[in-house]
């Protein structure tokens, strides 16, 4: 049994593809596996996979796989995870590529903290400096490891603190079995609605501080055509966290979802609507919470029925 399993999707990415799968198979260690899932891509990205997996794997044993038909990066996630007998998770996101030591360097943490069912690592990001402080986890002067469920959940759920972004992070593998934490598929923001659910589990998270990461920021990470769905499904998300509240770590719960409420009440207001004055804000929020509830059901938002 590997180590870890790297899971890659893989959607029309053949600008950097290759990029992306040499620093992977130019490893430190050699104690992985790779998983590749196409999600039925248009352009030439499997055949540059096919052809560096036979260039540069060599030992590395490495599968295949295809999801059918376009799905989105949930459902290649959840096949990736399902073919998984790693001890632990990585993913990787087939536009960005990984340190030569990623590996070996989150190895090395998991290693030392078992109990830790999450370990962050820290990236770097090209294309837009502004989201470096986002990502930035020396940056942020934690512990190397935070033992206290409480206390993990509760950094989990605090706003805008840790990446909600799933690559570059080890998971354990049975941890995510056992309760049965898996993608949304059919939505967008998937990143942050599964965080929601690992928050509620979680016992223990680590970090590593050395960068592992480079994340490519560039035009198509969203289109402007699926801007308005994005937000739609950043609103549904809100709504479905609600329904899904725990007892466990309820205040922190609460205070990201009135985060995410009023950002969602300003981002409805209009670019060009002024601030509400602080005595109306959060009363406005509320009431926009209240309105999504009644708009959003379980029913994920289709994309070409969004009037934003």
């Amino acid at each position: 049994m590997p180590l870890i399993s790297v899971i890659i999707p893989v959607y029309n990415v053949e600008r950097f593809v290759e990029e992306c799968l040499r620093s992977v198979f130019t490893q430190t260690i050699r104690d992985f596996d790779v998983i590749i899932v196409d999600d039925c891509s248009t352009d030439r990205s499997m055949e540059i996979v096919r052809r560096v997996c036979g260039e540069c794997a060599g030992d590395i044993d490495v599968q295949i796989l295809s999801t059918g038909k376009t799905s989105g990066v949930s459902v290649a996630r959840n096949m990736g995870m399902d073919a998984s007998t790693a001890q632990y998770i990585y993913f990787v996101d087939s536009d960005d590529y990984i340190s030569a030591d990623a590996l070996e360097q989150m190895a090395t943490v998991a290693n030392k903290y078992p109990k830790a069912q999450i370990i962050y690592g820290t990236a770097s990001v090209f294309g837009n400096i502004s989201y470096l402080s986002y990502l930035d986890i020396p940056s942020k002067q934690l512990p190397e490891v935070i033992k206290n469920r409480q206390q993990a959940a509760n950094l989990m759920l605090r706003h805008c603190f840790l990446p909600v972004t799933v690559w570059n992070r080890l998971f354990v593998r049975q941890w995510l079995q056992e309760h049965s934490l898996r993608f949304k598929t059919g939505i967008l923001a998937q990143d942050t609605h599964i965080n929601f659910y690992l928050a509620q589990y979680i016992d223990s998270i680590a970090f590593c501080k050395s960068t592992t990461y480079y994340y490519r920021y560039h035009d198509s990470n969203v289109s402007n055509s699926r801007f308005h769905y994005q937000r739609a499904c950043e609103d549904w998300v809100l709504c479905d966290w609600t329904r899904h509240l725990s007892i466990k770590n309820l205040s922190s719960q609460l205070l990201l979802l009135l985060h995410r409420a009023n950002d969602s009440y300003l981002r409805h207001r209009g670019p060009d609507a002024p601030l509400p004055p602080v005595w109306r804000k959060i009363p406005g929020a509320l009431l926009h919470w209240a309105r999504l509830m009644r708009r959003y059901g379980k029913e994920i938002p289709k994309e070409n029925n969004i009037n934003q």
